[in-house]
C-alpha cells in the first residue's frame, strides 16, 4: 500500500496476482510430481474454485499466503530431487526465505512447516539436517515478529463454536467452495435447517467423493511417495491446527487455504488415474463407469458453486460499497448524525467507502454485554445526535438493535442481502 496506494484496485491487486500465480505454481508442481494433463487439471481446478476466488477479489493475506506456501514446497521438492550439490543448497536458501515469507504473512504457516519436517524425518532421514536448518534460519529471520505474535495468541484466538463441524465444512470450502451451501453466520445459527434444505447437494457431494476413493487408491499405487506428499500436505497441517484449536481456537478454513491446491492435485490425479483405467483397460467396464459418474456430478457441484458464487444473492461478497453510499445519503447535512457498528469491526469497511466520514461508536462484545442490562449507557454514548444510524451484519444477536429501538424511534431499515448481509436501521431521537 506505501508503494501502490490505497485505491480499492491498488489494495485488491495484492490479492489478484498471486492468486493468478498459483494457477501456474499448481501447474508446475503437478507437472514436476505427476504428468502434464495432472497439471492441467489442477491448474484449471484451482482456477475455477470459488474458494480461491473469493479471497482473490480481497485486500487480504490468504492468496498470497497460498502463493509463497505452494513455492516453498515446490522449492523443497526441488531440492530433495536436484542433481548437483549448489542446485540443492540454493533451493534450500530460497526454502528457507520463502518460509520466513510465510511466516510473516499468517501464523498458520508454521503447521505447514512443521508437516515438512515430520514429513522428512519419517521419508526423507537423509535430508533431515539440511531441512531442520532451513526451517531454524526461517524462523530466525521470522523472530523480530515472534513476540507480537505469541501476544496475539495468547488472548485467546477466535470463539470455539461448533468446533467438530470446523473440519468437514473446511474441506467442503477446499472441494466446492464457501458457495455450494450456505456456510454463513445464518447457516451456523440453523444448522439442521440448513441440512435439510440442502441434503440432495450433500449427499451428491458425499457419494462422488466416496465413488473417487477408490480410484484415489489406486492413482497412490501408481505413484507412491509423489501422492502421500501431497495428501499428506492436504491433511496433516489441517489436522495439526485443528487438534490445537482444543486448546487455543485457531483453525478457520480460510487461514488454512493453502491446504487447498495440494488437494486439488490429488483429485486431479484421481480422475485422471480412471481415464487411464479406461484407456488401458485395466479395470471392470461397471468400475470405470462408476467412477465417470461420478467425476460428472463432482463436475456439476463445481459448476453450482460458480453459479451460486455469481448469481445467487445468498453468496458471493459483500456489498460495502453500495451500503456505504446508502449510508452517506441518509444523513442530512447540518444534522448531528452518528453511526454504531455491531460488531466493532465493521469501521474499517465503512471508512474505506465513506465519502463523509460521519463519528461512530463500536460496539465490542463486553460493550454488547453491558447494554443489555445498562439503559444509560447507549444515551450516554449518543448524546447530542439527532439521527443515530445502526450498521450491523456478521451478527444475528439483537442485543444493540433492541436497546436502540427502546430508546429511539426506528425511521428506516435496509438490507444489502449478499454473502453476510450488512443490515442499515435508520434512528431518530424524539423531540421532548
Amino acid at each position: 500500500m506505501g508503494w501502490f496506494g490505497t485505491s480499492e484496485s491498488a489494495i485488491r491487486s495484492l490479492s489478484v496476482v498471486p492468486s493468478l500465480f498459483s494457477v501456474l505454481l499448481i501447474y508446475c508442481f503437478a507437472e514436476r510430481l505427476f504428468t502434464r494433463q495432472i497439471a492441467y487439471l489442477a491448474a484449471i481446478y484451482q482456477a475455477i474454485s470459488t474458494f480461491q476466488i473469493y479471497y482473490a477479489q480481497e485486500g487480504r493475506c490468504f492468496s498470497l499466503l497460498v502463493s509463497i506456501l505452494l513455492l516453498a514446497t515446490f522449492s523443497l521438492w526441488n531440492a530433495w530431487e536436484a542433481d548437483s550439490t549448489l542446485r540443492r543448497l540454493l533451493y534450500y536458501c530460497a526454502y528457507a526465505l520463502l518460509c520466513a515469507l510465510a511466516l510473516y504473512t499468517h501464523f498458520i504457516s508454521i503447521f505447514f512447516l512443521a508437516w515438512h519436517g515430520l514429513y522428512v524425518l519419517f521419508r526423507r532421514p537423509k535430508q533431515l539436517l539440511a531441512v531442520g536448518t532451513s526451517i531454524a534460519a526461517s524462523l530466525l529471520l521470522f523472530s523480530p515478529w515472534l513476540v507480537t505474535m505469541l501476544g496475539a495468541a495468547s488472548r485467546g484466538g477466535q470463539a470455539r463454536r461448533y468446533i467438530w463441524l470446523k473440519l468437514p465444512q473446511a474441506y467442503l470450502s477446499f472441494l466446492y467452495g464457501d458457495s455450494l451451501i450456505p456456510l454463513d453466520e445464518e447457516a451456523v445459527q440453523h444448522i439442521p435447517q440448513t441440512l435439510r434444505a440442502n441434503w440432495w447437494i450433500l449427499a451428491a457431494s458425499l457419494l462422488s467423493i466416496a465413488a473417487l476413493v477408490p480410484f484415489g487408491r489406486l492413482a497412490w499405487k501408481r505413484w507412491g511417495d509423489r501422492m502421500l506428499f501431497v495428501f499428506t500436505m492436504a491433511l496433516i497441517p489441517v489436522l495439526l491446527a485443528f487438534l490445537v484449536s482444543f486448546k487455543v481456537m485457531l483453525f478457520d478454513e480460510r487461514y488454512l487455504i493453502p491446504a487447498s491446491p495440494f488437494l486439488y492435485v490429488v483429485v486431479s490425479a484421481t480422475i485422471w488415474e480412471i481415464r487411464l483405467l479406461a484407456v488401458n483397460q485395466a479395470a471392470p467396464r461397471r468400475l470405470v463407469s462408476i467412477g465417470r459418474v461420478a467425476c460428472v456430478v463432482y463436475c456439476v457441484l463445481l459448476a453450482i458453486s460458480l453459479y451460486h458464487y455469481y448469481f445467487n444473492p445468498r453468496f458471493g461478497k459483500e456489498q460495502w460499497r453500495e451500503a456505504d453510499a446508502y449510508i452517506d445519503s441518509l444523513a442530512l447535512p447540518g444534522e448531528n448524525a452518528m453511526i454504531i457498528f455491531d460488531p466493532d469491526y465493521l469501521l474499517p469497511c465503512y471508512q474505506y467507502y465513506t465519502t463523509r466520514n460521519l463519528p461512530g461508536w463500536q460496539v465490542t462484545p463486553q460493550i454488547e454485554a453491558k447494554l443489555a442490562t445498562s439503559g444509560s449507557l447507549l444515551e450516554e454514548h449518543t448524546r447530542g445526535s439527532q439521527q443515530i444510524l445502526l450498521v450491523r451484519s456478521h451478527d444475528n444477536e439483537d442485543t444493540v438493535v433492541n436497546a436502540m429501538r427502546n430508546a429511539f424511534g426506528q425511521e428506516g431499515y435496509r438490507k444489502f442481502n449478499r454473502a453476510n448481509p450488512i443490515e442499515v436501521y435508520s434512528f431518530r431521537r424524539s423531540q421532548r
